[in-house]
């Protein structure tokens, strides 16, 4: 009725009972509500009934309550890779596709903008390609990962994570090439230090803005330590990158990386429940097994044995005697039934959509698919291939060629005139990662050369596209022509040869 209270609620009895017994236990459940309440932006991150059984707590060190959801979301992705075999499969088709053996890189010396001929352009765009690929071996500050094997982990801990954080550092040892080497840290280790007394209020999850919302000092937890920090400069006074914090950018203003699996964690989960409730039925009906249920009337009369025992495992051949009074129920669980392998289908498909992969790759499942539809998937796996692949050289790859190019170039190695005032121009570069093959080799040769001739494409994209330089690929073609004309000169003469010796009469016996 209207102008009566409504009736009080068993939680809210139960918080004024608490409050009136124990306020400063009342206030620890109010506040711990309102972070529930905040926290659940993300299903990935939701604490309802569905998902009481899934990780729930924050594990490990250096994560403060701000960073509460972004905390349980990287740690729910790498359980999914670690336990879900489509996460883990969907994780590294991103990472060998987008980076495969690693992108290479080619320089690329604008040689009229900086005045010099281009036979001395291509001197230079040969000696910044020495220089980084003497470097590259030992790329990694604990001398143990090449480049194109730091691309890789970068890759993997960007879907796993949502971003990836690397020091460019320096090495002392003297056998070492180059000074110059690169550390990837775990991103729970670039978090705000517990004592906000002594911090800027401005800073958040470990990072403190500019007035324009760039970052300007990252505070990094050290390794093996709970409550001592690093603080990094974002930039040194010449602009050079002291710290490298990658994450694709979703929203303005974001400050931390979203694993990529939070729109469908949920779904990772449920469906390995799913099938592992469907293993188990299967495993239960493959027993042929039987429960012994007793009569009720019998069980009143005392005549029950004491040795008798509830049935604890189902076990292939489970062979039990019958009593007085006992009969057989034979357990028959009906499954999976005809809708198992369309439901499944189904929910790989919206997981499909929402990473931007084809079912047919996330599954690796092309055998209900022609050529046309095949093709459609991989082009479409490749459109989002090489947006990531792009954005991956560009916020990883590139600046860590920009410092080493300079460290050649303070070396004596790059001899590149005015360099800091061209700095920009002297270390431009494209990257080129592995091909994909062919659907139908004779059909795409044919539209490749066709493109070129009608001038929509190029050798250099055509040769790119399949992971390949194509200077490369003719000065290749150049010495091996060479190479055959040589030889068949060569056959030629001796073929001439042989023959004139044939026309000579032979010498008379005396």
């Amino acid at each position: 009725m209207m102008g009566q209270p409504a009736a009080a609620t068993p939680a809210s009895r139960l918080d004024r009972i608490i409050g009136y017994l124990s306020p400063s236990w009342a206030l620890q459940r109010t506040v711990k509500r309102e972070m529930l309440s905040y926290a659940t932006q993300y299903k990935g991150a939701d604490q309802t009934t569905l998902r009481t059984d899934w990780i729930s707590a924050a594990r490990g060190s250096g994560q403060t309550p701000s960073g509460y959801e972004l905390s349980l979301l990287r740690i729910r992705s790498r359980d999914a890779n670690r336990n879900h075999p489509v996460a883990a499969g969907a994780s590294d088709t991103m990472a060998h596709n987008i980076v495969g053996s690693g992108l290479k890189p080619q320089s690329r010396i604008p040689y009229k903008i900086l005045g010099i001929s281009e036979s001395r352009g291509g001197d230079l765009q040969l000696q910044a390609e020495a220089a980084f690929a003497k470097w590259a071996p030992l790329a990694s500050a604990d001398n143990r990962l090449s480049f194109d094997e730091l691309q890789f982990v970068a890759l993997l801990k960007t879907v796993e994570d949502g971003e990836i954080i690397a020091l460019p550092t320096w090495a002392q040892e003297s056998w070492r090439p180059y000074g110059r080497c690169i550390e990837l840290l775990e991103s729970e280790r670039l978090a705000t230090p517990g004592n906000r007394a002594r911090i800027d209020k401005s800073v958040q999850h470990g990072i403190k803005p500019g007035r324009r919302g760039e970052p300007q000092t990252y505070y990094i937890r050290k390794a093996n330590s709970l409550t001592e920090y690093l603080t990094v400069p974002a930039r040194d006074r010449a602009g050079r990158p002291k710290i490298l914090h990658v994450f694709p950018t979703r929203r303005p203003g974001q400050m931390r990386g979203i694993p990529f699996f939070a729109p469908v964690l949920t779904y990772f989960q449920d469906l390995a429940n799913y099938l592992e409730a469907e293993i188990v039925a299967a495993r239960v009906a493959a027993c042929l097994s039987v429960f012994i249920s007793k009569d009720q009337q019998f069980g009143l009369t005392g005549r029950e044995s004491s040795s008798d025992s509830t049935v604890q495992e189902l076990t292939p051949g489970l062979i039990a005697r019958l009593g007085m009074g006992e009969s057989i129920n034979v357990v028959d669980p009906k499954r999976p039934g005809d809708s198992f392998a369309p439901f499944v289908e189904s929910i790989l498909r919206l997981i499909g959509v929402a990473l931007g992969l084809p079912y047919e790759l996330l599954v690796k499942d092309f055998s209900k698919t022609n050529y046309s539809s095949a093709r459609a998937s991989l082009l479409e796996g490749r459109r989002v291939f090489k947006t990531w692949r792009n954005w991956l050289a560009s916020k990883f790859c590139h600046p860590i060629w920009q410092l080493v190019i300079e460290e050649a170039y303070l070396r004596g190695e790059f001899d590149a005139p005015d360099f800091y005032k061209y700095y920009h121009e002297y270390t431009r570069a494209a990257w080129i990662g592995g091909g994909w093959g062919w659907v139908d080799p004779v059909k795409e040769v044919e539209a490749s050369r066709k493109a070129i001739d009608y001038g929509l494409s190029t050798l250099a994209k055509e040769a790119a596209a399949q992971g390949d330089d194509w200077e490369e690929n003719l000065d290749q073609l150049a010495r091996e022509r060479t190479a055959i004309d040589s030889r068949r000169v060569t056959i030629y003469h001796s073929a001439k040869g042989a023959e004139d010796s044939d026309d000579e009469p032979e010498e008379k016996p005396k």
